[in-house]
């Protein structure tokens, strides 16, 4: 048999929420570097420390498949956002009519707040939205798995956070795909945190789209209206090298329970990204420091199969050579509310990619692995 089973529930890997418009101030009135939305012109837009970053999503899911895509929209007022994209219990009810049993929850504002460079707003706002997110996932611990926002700025500061977010219940964490230059991923300042995840078994994702400003120079990148269509292209670029160096480097080496994941880049670009992590440690000349592993016939190409796992949308592609990848790193997110979210034609569009799939895997992709990672349980059968 293959395919996926017209019973089979699917565990959404990469879901969000639309974070409401007080959040923050509701916590911290005082506090005006705290993400707060102000009504302009062409919809309501959120400012962070003075700083314009988006608008509203979760305005127009699934009209991707009704609508030419020039009719799709960069901004919005709250009023126009769903509420199941903020009700526990009607974001619930939504998923299931998609098939969705569970899902892994990411922010929306929260993940443009890597591009304003203040770290300790960053820190600040951190904190509250994992404390929000944590009342929202309580609504159904089962069902709902919440991902926290860290700080990596200070690692040892994000280690505390990531334990704090764990005690409250959040299943996972996530850590901006492009750091400072002046502290990647290779550095030694990140001990702290890889411990601590390790220890939690809580596993880290670098989400597209979290390119932290660095907050030595205060640069600002992000406008959201005026995107090259070459960054979408492209958009794995900043997790290769996030990977590279956290392999190379021999974090996993050193720390063998950590999970470190790719969320919402597809997957295609993963067999040759291995190739090439192998080929340059065995056929390029080691220069400065590069690290050696221990065990002289390991490959950087294993710790990602033993390590790190992939969120995907629509990369059929990708899934032809799962061979290479590793279908047990293979995990299905459904981006539910985004615009370009496969709501409501989840079943639908992930039933065309594991056509070919042999029915134990496509189960897997669909459901078992995400389930392993965080701790689901869903049903058998709907």
């Amino acid at each position: 048999m293959t395919g996926l089973s017209p019973d089979q529930w699917i565990v959404s890997s990469d879901s969000h929420i639309i974070e409401p418009p007080d959040l923050w101030q509701r916590v911290a009135p005082e506090d005006d570097e705290l993400p707060r939305v102000v009504r302009e012109d062409d919809g309501d837009w959120w400012y962070v420390a003075g700083r314009r970053t988006m608008s509203f999503l979760g305005i127009q899911t699934g009209e991707r498949f009704a609508h030419d895509p020039d009719r799709l929209r960069t901004s919005a007022t709250f009023e126009d956002v769903r509420d199941s994209a903020y009700d526990p219990a009607r974001y619930i009810a939504e998923n299931e009519s998609d098939g969705i049993w569970g899902s892994v929850i990411y922010p929306s504002q929260g993940l443009v707040s890597y591009a304003v460079p203040e770290s300790g707003v960053l820190s600040r706002s951190a904190r509250i939205y994992n404390d929000w997110l944590a009342d929202f996932c309580a609504h159904d611990p089962a069902r709902l798995k919440g991902v926290a926002m860290l700080n990596t700025d200070d690692p040892a500061e994000a280690a505390a956070e990531l334990r704090r977010a764990h005690a409250r219940g959040l299943g996972g964490a996530m850590i901006p795909v492009r750091t400072p230059v002046w502290c990647p991923y290779r550095s030694p300042a990140y001990e702290p945190l890889w411990q601590a995840a390790e220890e939690l078994g809580t596993p880290l994702s670098l989400h597209v789209g979290t390119d932290r400003a660095d907050p030595r120079t205060g640069e600002f990148f992000l406008d959201v209206k005026e995107v090259p269509p070459s960054v979408f292209v492209n958009k794995d670029q900043q997790v290769r090298a996030a990977l590279g160096d956290l392999i190379l480097s021999g974090v996993f080496e050193r720390h063998p329970g950590l999970r470190v994941g790719t969320v919402e880049h597809e997957l295609s670009w993963i067999p040759f990204f291995l190739a090439q992590m192998d080929y340059t440690y065995t056929d390029r000349p080691a220069r400065g420091d590069w690290h050696r592993f221990a065990d002289s016939g390991v490959l950087p190409s294993h710790y990602w199969h033993t390590n790190c796992f992939a969120s995907f949308q629509e990369d059929a592609l990708g899934v032809r050579v799962r061979d290479v990848i590793g279908t047990g790193a293979l995990m299905f997110g459904s981006d539910y509310p985004h615009t370009e979210s496969t709501f409501p034609r989840s079943r639908e569009i992930l039933g065309g990619v594991l056509a070919d799939v042999p029915a134990d895997e496509a189960a897997r992709i669909a459901a078992g692995n995400v389930a392993a990672l965080y701790g689901f349980t869903p049903p058998v059968s709907r």
